[in-house]
């Protein structure tokens, strides 16, 4: 299986290694460090598809600390956003009352 080799911009890579580097999830250039999810992905995608042809739906990113939920977020957004969809999400947490 042959992969293409994409050449991150520079800006994009300058904001890509300032979130890494402080820990934090990327808000720009997600596509580009996105590993190992490309089934959640292309659910999330097909989601997407779902809404633009007048459905609906709704997914719950459920897992443990760090394993990669804000960051599949914050990808799916992105991708969201070039389709011209309006995002929103919730952080829910048993530590903060609503």
């Amino acid at each position: 299986m042959e992969q293409k080799i994409q050449q991150v911009p520079r800006r994009v890579l300058g904001a890509l290694l300032a979130s890494v580097s402080a820990g934090v999830v990327p808000r720009s250039g997600a596509p580009y460090i996105a590993i190992g999810r490309q089934d959640e992905i292309a659910a999330l995608l097909s989601d997407l598809e779902q809404v633009n042809e007048g459905g609906a739906g709704m997914r719950f990113l459920v897992g443990r600390y760090g394993s990669g939920q804000s960051f599949l977020m914050q990808l799916i957004r992105g991708y969201a956003r070039e389709r011209d969809f309006i995002t929103a999400d919730c952080d829910l947490s048993p530590e903060r009352r609503l």
